[in-house]
């Protein structure tokens, strides 16, 4: 699997000299709040909270949180920030790096035809907001990939929307790649062969037309217990769940998992603040008390 943390030591350390000289705790969002940054200021307040973004070469590796700030005087936060930066942005590049690496390892060994593939922190990947009608800035922050089922289904009566909310979700879940099944399935050959990919987002367009094999593939998978970093599978379909019941050559098993975590497009507001709050309420973990 993908390293997908920093060092924890390594931020221990860190997070032991910001309380040694500021009194203050600290937490690292990686690859995450891309919009909320102010684009006119370096550092930023929101709440009570300072955020020092972390940049390398133009690219937002991460933002460094540091709650409860609002005592800390202006020469004490320029402190901080230098500190932060100092020891975050060759830590967090080098992350990076190692991340794009494996990434790409992943995908030529899957053959991926790669311009049906989305990958997290690539230019070209087109923005939610060009795909839908919200301007939200929600979708920036992120959800938890601790999800109740690997498998989420769609059900709308348009494929072009059923992707667009796939895409979507794809996004609110922070996953390093989005690829059409249909453009990987010659290489998979069992469930370890899927989760080997990591936390990546495999799309199923058109569930009632996979053949028994690849139907059996999915379900060795989503019958197993899997880590947030394996992939999430989205499958969608024109069909009703009732209409899919009623296709011969789709396994029982398999409209039943898509009846357990189905989403109908067609009746949900498209807004990324409607699909934030259907992902929480149906798809995700409800945190564990400590």
């Amino acid at each position: 699997m993908q390293n997908t943390t920093l060092d924890s030591s390594f931020m221990t350390r860190l997070k032991q000299l910001v309380e040694t000289r500021y009194g203050k705790d600290l937490h690292i969002r990686q690859l995450m709040d891309m919009s909320a940054i102010q684009p006119d200021q370096d550092t930023y307040l929101r709440g009570s909270d300072f955020h020092v973004p972390i940049k390398v070469n133009g690219s937002l590796l991460g933002t460094a949180i540091v709650p409860a700030a609002l005592d800390l005087n202006a020469e004490k936060r320029q402190g901080v920030t230098q500190l932060i930066r100092m020891v975050l942005e060759p830590a967090l590049y080098k992350w990076y790096l190692e991340q794009k690496e494996s990434n790409l390892v992943e995908i030529s060994k899957a053959n991926f035809a790669t311009e049906n593939l989305h990958v997290f922190g690539d230019e070209t990947l087109p923005s939610i907001d060009e795909l839908l009608e919200d301007n939200s800035e929600d979708l920036a922050k992120g959800l938890s990939t601790d999800l109740v089922s690997h498998l989420i289904h769609l059900e709308g009566s348009t494929e072009t929307t059923n992707k667009k909310v796939a895409l979507q979700l794809h996004e609110l879940t922070g996953r390093w790649a989005f690829v059409p099944f249909k453009d990987i399935k010659g290489q998979l050959h069992s469930s370890f062969d899927i989760a080997k990919m990591g936390a990546m987002t495999v799309f199923v367009e058109k569930i009632e037309e996979l053949n028994p094999p690849e139907q059996e593939l999915l379900l060795d998978y989503l019958r197993e217990e899997h880590e947030s970093d394996e992939p999430l599978i989205i499958t969608s379909s024109s069909l009703s769940l009732e209409d899919l019941g009623k296709v011969e050559s789709l396994a029982t098993d398999l409209v039943d998992e898509a009846s357990v975590n189905c989403f109908e497009v067609d009746r949900a507001p498209l807004t990324t603040q409607g699909l934030r709050e259907v992902l929480e309420l149906f798809f995700m973990k409800e945190p564990e008390l400590t």
